[in-house]
């Protein structure tokens, strides 16, 4: 399975507030927005959680830039959704910004990952029992 396959689309915001990100994320059934302000990171439902509302502050009054991720870890859309999970694990990190050519076309979560889990594995599967390799089977 290859990432494109189960990749969400990418939210461009600008340095907004964290509350105007988080509607931004709620109307677009997201779960991260991808901020473009000086150097470019990534702001999720858990930085805002962790870093804004357990700690008590205003999220009107602090922008994504205060607690955006950075620098964003990428992947290429064709890329196999086995070697984005080796990438997470990895950098220990929860999401993945999915490229083609230098451009910016999605992003993948675990999230992704683990409700598209009986896919893959019934792919690899059908790959073994074939005496094919652990490879994608198209």
């Amino acid at each position: 399975m290859r990432v494109y396959e189960i990749m969400h689309h990418a939210v461009h915001v600008g340095n907004i507030s964290v509350a105007a990100a988080a509607r931004i994320m709620e109307k677009e059934n997201v779960d991260s927005v991808l901020v473009e302000h000086d150097i470019v990171g990534i702001v999720t439902e858990h930085d805002i959680l962790r870093k804004v509302v357990a700690r008590g502050i205003d999220p009107a009054k602090t922008t994504v830039s205060e607690i955006m991720s950075y620098p964003l870890h990428t992947i290429a859309k064709d890329e196999s959704v086995e070697l984005a999970g080796d990438l997470m694990n990895e950098h220990h990190i929860r999401r993945l910004v999915v490229e083609e050519s230098g451009k910016v076309v999605g992003v993948l979560s675990a999230a992704c990952m683990a409700r598209n889990i009986k896919y893959i594995t019934a792919r690899r599967l059908i790959a073994s029992r074939l005496g094919e390799t652990w490879a994608y089977v198209e």
